[in-house]
């Protein structure tokens, strides 16, 4: 997971048109202000994808449904003293 938040498609632009410039990944990364680790990254994916975009369906995928969560949430609004456990007890019974 990275520390910092990922690098615009502006930038990513930059990267790109500076290294067909020709500048070394070290220059590029003192000019953008970012790691040379993320110009390396970005150069390796454009030459793999020709994008500058972001890549879709990253993260953790949801364990509940929308209807699920609403449900949750309506049994945890009229009675706040039950626990996660007896939420999700109830949730399997009753969907």
């Amino acid at each position: 997971m990275p520390k910092t938040r990922e690098l615009s498609e502006g930038k990513r632009a930059q990267i790109i048109v500076l290294h067909s410039v020709g500048l070394s990944q070290v220059q590029i990364a003192k000019k953008i202000k970012c790691s040379r680790c993320a110009v390396q990254t970005t150069i390796k994916r454009y030459n793999d994808t020709k994008q500058f975009k972001s890549r879709s369906g990253r993260g953790r995928k949801r364990k509940t449904t929308a209807r699920e969560d609403r449900y949750l949430k309506q049994n945890a609004l009229k009675d706040r003293r039950q626990t996660a456990k007896e939420l999700t007890v109830a949730l399997r019974r009753n969907c």
